[in-house]
C-alpha cells in the first residue's frame, strides 16, 4: 500500500501542478489581503477535492454507461498524461494558463474565481480528474487499495494548500529556475508513469 500511496501522490502532485500554478494564483488574487487570499486557497482546495472525489466514483459508472472499459481508459489516460508531461516540459501549459488568468482578471471578483478558474481547471483539471478515475477504477475490486489513493490525494492537496498560502514567500525567495527545474523533473516522472498506464492497458486489452 505504501507503493500505491507514493505513486498516487506523485501523479496527483504533477497533474495538479501546484508549483506551476503559484504565479497564476498570485496574479488572480492580486490586491487581496493575506487573510482573503488564504480563504480563497482553502475554499478552492476543498471544492477541488469534492470535484475529484465525485469524478472518482461517478466517472466509473459513466464509463460503464457508454460501454468504455477501464483498459481503454488506461490507454487514453496514459496518452493524456503523456501529453501533459510534454506540455509541462515545453511550457505550453503555462501559455494556456496565462490566457485564462488574463480573462479572469478582466472581471475579477474574488468569490467568483474560487470555483473557476482556481478550483477548476487549475487544481482539479482534466488531467487530475483522469488520474483519479484511473486510480480508483484500477482498484475497483480491491477497496482497501483505494484508501492510500484517497490519502495521496488529500496529501497532494494539503501540499498544494501550503504552497498557495506561502506563495508570496516561495516566489520571492526561491529562484524561478529551481521551480522550473522541479516541475520538469516531476513531468519526466509523469511521462514514465503515463507510459506504464499505456502498456498495462494494451496488455490487458490484448491479453498479452
Amino acid at each position: 500500500m505504501t507503493a500505491t500511496f507514493i505513486n498516487s501522490f506523485i501523479l496527483f502532485f504533477v497533474t495538479i501542478d501546484t508549483i506551476g500554478n503559484l504565479p497564476f494564483f498570485l496574479s488572480l488574487t492580486e490586491g487581496a489581503k493575506i487573510k482573503k487570499r488564504n480563504q480563497i486557497a482553502i475554499k478552492s482546495i476543498i471544492i477541488a477535492f469534492f470535484i475529484m472525489i465525485t469524478f472518482a466514483y461517478l466517472g466509473r459508472y459513466l464509463l460503464e454507461a457508454i460501454q468504455v472499459s477501464l483498459d481503454s481508459l488506461k490507454i487514453a489516460g496514459g496518452v493524456i498524461l503523456m501529453l501533459l508531461a510534454i506540455d509541462i516540459l515545453f511550457e505550453k501549459r503555462k501559455t494556456r494558463r496565462e490566457k485564462r488568468v488574463e480573462e479572469a482578471l478582466d472581471e475579477k471578483n474574488f468569490e467568483e474565481i474560487i470555483v473557476f478558474p482556481i478550483a477548476f481547471p487549475f487544481i482539479a483539471g482534466p488531467s487530475a480528474l483522469t488520474t483519479i478515475i484511473l486510480l480508483i477504477g484500477n482498484y475497483a475490486n480491491f477497496p482497501e487499495f483505494q484508501i492510500p489513493v484517497i490519502l495521496a490525494l488529500v496529501a497532494a492537496l494539503i501540499v498544494s494548500l501550503v504552497l498557495m498560502i506561502g506563495a508570496n514567500f516561495i516566489i520571492k525567495y526561491i529562484p524561478e529556475q529551481i521551480l522550473h527545474a522541479t516541475a520538469r523533473v516531476m513531468a519526466f516522472i509523469l511521462a514514465a508513469l503515463a507510459t506504464q498506464f499505456i502498456i498495462d492497458g494494451i496488455k490487458a486489452s490484448f491479453n498479452i
